[in-house]
């Protein structure tokens, strides 16, 4: 049998630098940059330099870089029994309202995040606060209303200037702890019933949105579209986190961006993105982003050429803004045993041991540092980078000079198609069409219902063993019509030791495949096949892991699209 081996994500174009652009962002384009875990990061000792080398608060060098907004986050209690603090940052209504009002005296804008958990919301999880265990999705509204509309009164009296309400954080998979569609699109429509009841008794103008993500799977985005319309939610826009390592190429966050304003007339901007400047650790605790990745290197030029390509992608999508998520989140100190006491104490690593109370499933004994201090725009002593050079000349109608394109092969960009692989993410019970063979004695595989490991939906494919693993899983397509067909897949895990994952086709008596690796949890990749010719109407299409013990890790949503 003729193999043949196709590089995952071939670059068919070197980088260049891109011409500047044929009309200047807007100049009501929000350059915005979150900054929830500043009053931590002060707490721990963190310092912050202005461009003249002279140590400046932070929000002061942000704003003299054109910045003119910053995104607060906002969680319901994230303290315990105790008083102690979850980390991330310890974002309460009283945080935010501190940001808001130091914010508003340089003039910045805030968008208000509301995750309506006690800790983190994202795309694995989506816990209910405390205080609201065991209600009703019906209860829940009215502790919603209320909760919504008293914080904002709380930002708003601090001095806060806040145009943007965020109803919800990455609510694709859930809110609030339901997972229902319709009933967390009621809890939405309250809501932004709460913010607009609040600003009208003020007499004020505050802007609605919600925050989505995974861009890749534009159908879910578009059923949670319909549901809040169904739902009568009143929002204006929508927010929608885009970072290149994980979503696709830009074209498809035009497609998106452009399909969103076009089919449900609502204003869009890109609510989190970032790129990593260097490759190196600054706390001792290690990164979401410790390799290289496409599409941009791992450098301050990199992470300058990725801002800025979002910025123009976006605007010519129309799209209304960008913020930058994590952009103040740098090392308090390279040593992490001396760290730990600090996060312990001040809340300034994503999370500290007191948060596994709340949620032990995500938390556990992993507890510690900032995994995103080498995607901050300072670097790791705190002196401003060249993306807020940038963002400054963006913000004065100017398109930086020597920003990079995105080293990537474009015909890799997600195609518009059907997806022909059956029950393509194993949600559905009948799952006959997948072959699991172990060439081991063990089988150390299952169909596990777990969101926060799947990459959508709640199921995934879920391996680990206690002794070394050896197993395919793959589907066989029959009565394809002859063309050009595309094949990719998701997977995520950790622990892998002397490893080998091949994500591979057959087709016609010949084999295409790739070789990837998964390095974290959540840390998805997602090998892909492209030019896989088919005449003879059949096509098989699956993953080959070989790991040594206690190596884990699940697959999901697997495509096989025509592209001629």
């Amino acid at each position: 049998m003729k193999r043949i081996a196709i590089l995952l994500l071939i670059a068919l174009l070197p980088a260049f630098a891109v011409p500047a652009l044929a009309e200047p962002l807007p100049t009501d384009f929000m350059l915005g940059v979150d900054v929830s875990e500043l009053i931590a990061q002060e707490a721990s000792g963190a310092v912050y330099f202005d461009a003249d080398g002279n140590e400046a608060d932070a929000l002061t060098v942000l704003a003299e870089h054109g910045v003119g907004h910053i995104r607060a986050r906002v969680w319901n209690d994230p303290f315990d029994a105790n008083g102690h603090g979850y980390g991330g940052g310890n974002c309460d209504v009283r945080t935010a309202a501190t940001l808001s009002a130091r914010a508003a005296k340089l003039g910045l804008k805030t968008l208000v995040d509301f995750h309506y958990s006690d800790f983190w919301a994202d795309p694995s999880r989506q816990l209910a606060p405390k205080a609201w265990a065991g209600m009703s999705a019906e209860e829940k509204e009215g502790a919603l209303y209320a909760f919504t509309r008293e914080s904002l009164a709380a930002i708003l009296d601090s001095g806060g200037d806040v145009d943007r309400v965020q109803v919800g954080n990455e609510t694709n998979i859930g809110m609030a702890g339901e997972e229902d569609t319709d009933a967390v699109a009621r809890l939405i429509a309250v809501g932004c019933r709460a913010v607009r009841d609040e600003a009208a008794a003020r007499g004020l103008e505050i802007a609605t949105a919600i925050h989505l993500t995974n861009i890749l799977k534009y159908s879910r985005i578009e059923e949670i579209l319909a549901a809040l319309d169904a739902a009568g939610a009143d929002c204006d826009s929508v927010g929608l986190s885009y970072y290149p390592y994980w979503h696709g190429g830009l074209d498809n966050l035009k497609r998106v961006i452009e399909s969103i304003r076009a089919d449900w007339g609502k204003d869009v901007f890109v609510a989190e993105t970032a790129w990593p400047f260097t490759l190196e650790d600054g706390d001792g605790w290690g990164n979401v982003v410790g390799e290289a990745q496409k599409p941009y290197a791992a450098t301050p030029r990199g992470q300058m050429s990725a801002f800025c390509n979002v910025c123009r992608a976006a605007g010519e999508a129309g799209a209304i803004g960008a913020y930058y998520w994590g952009g103040i989140w740098t090392p308090i100190g390279p040593d992490a045993g001396k760290n730990l006491p600090v996060w312990e104490a001040c809340g300034s690593g994503w999370a500290s041991s007191y948060a596994a109370g709340y949620d032990p499933d995500n938390v556990g004994e992993d507890y510690g540092g900032c995994a995103w201090d080498n995607q901050a725009m300072f670097d790791f002593d705190g002196h401003p980078l060249a993306i807020l050079d940038a963002v400054r000349q963006l913000s004065e109608g100017t398109f930086p000079e020597g920003v990079e394109a995105p080293d990537e092969d474009e015909a890799a960009e997600e195609v518009e198609g059907e997806n022909l692989v059956l029950n393509p993410g194993f949600e559905d019970a009948e799952r006959s069409m997948w072959v699991a063979r172990s060439n081991v004695e063990d089988v150390p595989f299952d169909y596990q219902d777990y969101a926060a490991d799947a990459h959508g939906g709640s199921i995934a494919f879920h391996y680990w063993s206690k002794a070394d693993m050896d197993f395919t899983l793959e589907q066989t397509l029959t009565g394809l019509e002859p063309g050009t067909y595309e094949a990719g897949a998701w997977s995520q895990g950790g622990d892998m030791k002397d490893a080998e994952l091949t994500f591979y086709a057959t087709a016609d008596g010949e084999t295409f495949e790739v070789p990837f690796m998964n390095t974290s949890w959540a840390n998805w990749q997602h090998p892909l096949l492209t030019g896989i010719a088919v005449t003879g109407g059949e096509l098989t299409v699956g993953v080959h892991i070989r790991c040594a013990a206690l190596g884990w890790g699940t697959l999901d949503d697997f495509t096989v699209i025509r592209t001629d």
